[in-house]
């Protein structure tokens, strides 16, 4: 008898439960004394001070969530390893030699399908930069196809590295418009056409 009367006041009893009326995804969309969690608004007290925006993020990630603070580069980085490039210690980055030889178009283009939206040719961004590539030679990230005497990089980096030989770039002929690394570290035009060695590299910047 007594339990049969315990069930007939639970069941006159109203308990919130999960629905369109409880539904939220922010605090403020509930009504006061709740807040919002995984999405319904729950009893609670909201939270107060300088998180208190993202103290109930919305559990759709909508546009009012936290803008995550990962860094996305180690995934790039794995998928660059995975296309067969090496990090260098000395250098500080990720890198491939390419397999032979090309012209300036063609190991551009080896480079970036390599990692969508992440390799190119390498840019010489830091002197350690410039002393790896002097080991390696060939074609490097950086031309004044678009207009001559302007030498700019495929990333559109600025502030890079450009140890130009003595007289260099000189445009011979009238039509060299593209830059390599030749033995000593320095840096001639040649003709985008001509087939040398190159080196992409993967840091996450697209090519322009």
């Amino acid at each position: 008898m007594r339990w049969s009367l315990i069930l007939v006041v639970l069941a006159a009893c109203e308990f919130p439960t999960p629905s369109e009326d409880y539904a939220c995804r922010i605090t403020t969309d509930c009504e006061t004394g709740r807040v919002c969690e995984m999405g319904y608004c729950v009893i609670g007290q909201a939270a107060s001070g300088p998180d208190a925006s993202t103290a109930n993020p919305p559990a759709d990630g909508g546009a009012d969530a936290p803008a995550p603070d990962a860094d996305p580069f180690p995934a790039i980085a794995a998928q660059c390893v995975a296309a067969g490039y090496t990090m260098s210690p000395t250098a500080g980055g990720y890198y491939r030699p390419g397999a032979g030889t090309a012209s300036w178009t063609n190991a551009e283009l080896d480079c970036a399908n390599d990692v969508t939206g992440a390799t190119h040719l390498i840019v010489l961004s830091t002197t350690a930069e410039v002393s790896y590539m002097a080991s390696q030679l060939g074609w490097i990230g950086l031309s004044d196809r678009i207009t001559e005497g302007t030498f700019v990089t495929i990333t559109g980096e600025t502030g890079d590295q450009r140890p130009w030989a003595s007289g260099q770039p000189d445009n011979g002929g009238g039509n060299e418009n593209c830059a390599q690394m030749k033995t000593g570290g320095q840096l001639d035009d040649d003709q985008c056409g001509n087939a040398h060695k190159y080196v992409c590299e993967c840091d996450g910047k697209p090519a322009l």
